[in-house]
Formats: C-alpha cells, sequence, structure tokens
C-alpha cells in the first residue's frame, strides 16, 4: 500500500514539474499570423504536453540577428528562435545552437519533410534546425498568351531559348529573375545551372570554391546568355507585367503566387505554373533541380535541461505534418487568405491549391536542394555576383570573369576558415 501511495506521488510531482514549464520563443511571425500561430499553440501544443509557450515575435533582419548574438552571449537566449537556414548555421558554427540530430527521435521527427531543405540545415553532419516556411523556385505563364503565340511552356533551358524570340517579337519579355538585381538574386538565379550539371558552388569539404569546374564554366556561360545574347531585363514590376503580358512567362520565387491571386482575379483561367525549366543529362535524364530556402526553428544552447527537452518537444509538435497543415489551413481561411508552403509533403499537396498545380509544387520541392552551408560561403556568392555583373554590365568573358571570382573566393574561404578553425574543431 505504501509503495502505491509513493508511486502516485511521484507520478503527480512529476506531472505537476512538466505543467510548470515554460519555453520562451522568439518567432518571426505577428499580425495576424501570430496571433493564429499563438493560438494553435494555446490549444493543441500546450493541453497536449503542458508546456507553456511565451511567444515572443520579431522580424528577422541584419538587427536581429545581432540581438540574438548578443543574447547568446549573455546567457539571456530564447529556448527556441525562428531564423533564416543561412543564419542557424551561422550561430551553429559559433558553438550556440544545439545538433537536433543528437535526439533519438529526430529521424522520426522530420519524416515528412522534403529531404532537399534539409540540406541548408546541415553542416559537417550535424543538422541543427527545422524547416518551417519555405521558398523556392518555378515558373508562371500566361496560357491564354502561349496559346495565341502557339508555343509550349518549356521543360528545358534550351526549349526555353527557342521561345523567347517568339515572345520578344511580340514586344514581350520573358523573365528570368535576379530577384531585384542583387548579389543574393544573381547567386539564386544561377544555381539552378550549377545544381542541374550535379555540381555545386562549392567543393565536396567544402573548403573551396567549385566555380572554376568545367560544370561552372558551362553553367555560367548558359546563364549570362540569357542577359547578354538575348537581352532579358535585369528588372521587373513581376506581378505588373505578368498581369499586363508584358513578361507571360517568368522563372522567379513562388512568393508571387498568392500576390496574383489576390489582386489579379481579371487573370483567373489565364495563367498557371510549372517547374522551371531543367538541363538534360549526359545519362538522358531531365534534371530541374532548384534552389530552395526556409525558415527554421532552432534550439540555442543551454544548460537548463527541462527547457531544452521542453524546446524539442515544441520542434518536432511544429515539424509535424498535421501542425503544419493546420496552420497552413488556418492562414488561407483568415482575411488574408496566405497561400503558404511548409516543410511537410501535406503542405505542398494541400487542398487549397488546384489538383494540377498541387503536382507542380511537390514536383519542384521534389526536386528541390538548399543552399550548401560553408564557413564564409557569402564571400563567394558576393563574388560570384561581381562575376555576372562584369559580364552583363561591361562585356567581360564569361571564363574570365569566374575563374577570376573563384580564385578571389578561395582566398577569402581560406581566411574564413583560419577564423572559424577553433569554432568548426569543436563540431
Amino acid at each position: 500500500m505504501r509503495k502505491t501511495v509513493l508511486m502516485l506521488a511521484i507520478i503527480l510531482i512529476v506531472s505537476v514539474v512538466g505543467a510548470a514549464v515554460e519555453i520562451t520563443a522568439w518567432i518571426t511571425y505577428g499580425g495576424l499570423m501570430g496571433q493564429i500561430l499563438q493560438e494553435l499553440i494555446e490549444e493543441d501544443f500546450t493541453p497536449s504536453t503542458g508546456i507553456k509557450v511565451n511567444y515572443q515575435p520579431y522580424m528577422v533582419d541584419s538587427a536581429f540577428f545581432q540581438k540574438a548574438l548578443l543574447a547568446l552571449a549573455t546567457g539571456d537566449a530564447p529556448d527556441v528562435m525562428t531564423l533564416g537556414a543561412a543564419q542557424v548555421i551561422d550561430l551553429a558554427i559559433r558553438g550556440a545552437i544545439l545538433d537536433l540530430s543528437e535526439f533519438p527521435d529526430f529521424d522520426e521527427a522530420i519524416a515528412d519533410i522534403y529531404p532537399g531543405v534539409m540540406t541548408a540545415l546541415t553542416f559537417k553532419d550535424h543538422v541543427f534546425g527545422v524547416p518551417f516556411e519555405m521558398g523556392w523556385t518555378q515558373a508562371f505563364y500566361r496560357t491564354d498568351i502561349f496559346s495565341d503565340l502557339g508555343i509550349s511552356v518549356p521543360n528545358t533551358w534550351d526549349e526555353f531559348k527557342a521561345i523567347i524570340p517568339k515572345i520578344q517579337a511580340q514586344g514581350k519579355d520573358p523573365w528570368l529573375s535576379t530577384i531585384g538585381n542583387t548579389a543574393d538574386g544573381h547567386v539564386r538565379a544561377f544555381v539552378p545551372f550549377i545544381y542541374q550539371r550535379g555540381a555545386d558552388l562549392f567543393t565536396e569539404d567544402g573548403l573551396k570554391s567549385n566555380l572554376d569546374s568545367p560544370e561552372a564554366l558551362e553553367a555560367f556561360k548558359l546563364f549570362t546568355s540569357f542577359y547578354t545574347d538575348y537581352k532579358l531585363p535585369m528588372e521587373l514590376p513581376e506581378v505588373q507585367a505578368f498581369m499586363s503580358g508584358d513578361s507571360p512567362y517568368m522563372v522567379t520565387l513562388n512568393w508571387i503566387y498568392a500576390q496574383i491571386i489576390r489582386t489579379q482575379p481579371q487573370l483567373q483561367g489565364k495563367w498557371t505554373i510549372a517547374q522551371a525549366p531543367g538541363t538534360v543529362g549526359k545519362d538522358g535524364k531531365l534534371d530541374r533541380t532548384v534552389p530552395i530556402s526556409a525558415f527554421a526553428f532552432a534550439i540555442p544552447k543551454s544548460n537548463k535541461d527541462e527547457k531544452v527537452q521542453a524546446a524539442w518537444e515544441f520542434l518536432k509538435w511544429i515539424a509535424s505534418d498535421r501542425v503544419q497543415k493546420e496552420f497552413q489551413k488556418r492562414i488561407y481561411e483568415s482575411p488574408e487568405e496566405w497561400y503558404l508552403v511548409f516543410g511537410t509533403r501535406g503542405t505542398a499537396n494541400s487542398e487549397i491549391f488546384p489538383e494540377l498545380e498541387r503536382a507542380v509544387i511537390d514536383a519542384a520541392l521534389s526536386e528541390s536542394r538548399g543552399f550548401t552551408p560553408v564557413v564564409g560561403g557569402y564571400q563567394t556568392y558576393r563574388y560570384l555576383s561581381f562575376a555576372f555583373s562584369r559580364v552583363v554590365m561591361q562585356n567581360a568573358d564569361p571564363e574570365a570573369a569566374l575563374l577570376e571570382a573563384a580564385k578571389e573566393s578561395n582566398l577569402e574561404l581560406s581566411r574564413k576558415q583560419k577564423e572559424f578553425e577553433r569554432f568548426v574543431s569543436k563540431l
């Protein structure tokens, strides 16, 4: 009898302690979306786990990253935070973020997530975040204008080249987005060409630039030719140009999908989406790999074991297909009618998208790949952007410009590796 009473007392104590755990979460959603996520946490997560969440919304920007560094340095970091994938790795390299793959149920937790997006959150076989909202490259095209011109949506870059003169003959232009004509935009527009050749911006060991490889040189020549030989625009008001028909075919980020639907109802039935063009490999197979990015949830390092476990319970919950689909459904049904896709296959195959578009999104994400994290990798991005600008704006030779970018970025990569060696050696 006494043993039974003691056991009940222990169970009661454990349950009370569990219910008393509260974690602080810095989360990038404010406004209506933040309100919806908070409600979901309070209705689903807290009742099922007993863990309360102190929800603190913020904007992910350069100022926040400095705030996060300061909080981590002073021991004032939250228990959970959302960051861009590159920021997760920046903090992980500094030894400030937990390796989630060490949790015994990690593989189960990410079972429904598209594997390509995990690349951007993995460094030296350690995984430092779980993805949430995602962005990827896809094509948008005006079916009415394509029908009038008697052209088909291109499946390869060669087919894309073939339709450019037919579109331009009508005083229109296709659009291959450089996202604001920025360095990040130049890199993001370029990487499909190198990914589709089975190569990367960096060598396999992550120590050097791969821009001097035959695959990179071939990809860069083709990429820049669209702006030098075909004179595609460098900047474009995407939604307006798509609406007017001035740009009836666009390869750009998925974000404008919702903008077109919400702001251009007169285009209903006159447009749709497709996968971005691909490259036929030596094996005869069509490779349509595109870059993907994501906000991600991460757990700052802490010596508070119960908070760490509670934070992991939250990450497992937020990474689940069930929760991501419910959040997607609620924000779609809200007055703002968001069309967002999160990390899981269920959100890409959601009924908020028409059946044919659902298939396109799933295929694009299945053939997507995150940017490979490399110490100082942004330096390679910067020199790649310089090379692109030199070729397009100053008529520089593409091969010479890219080889120079490889040389300069290797010097910077070497410098950064030495700077962070004391951190990386501990991973």
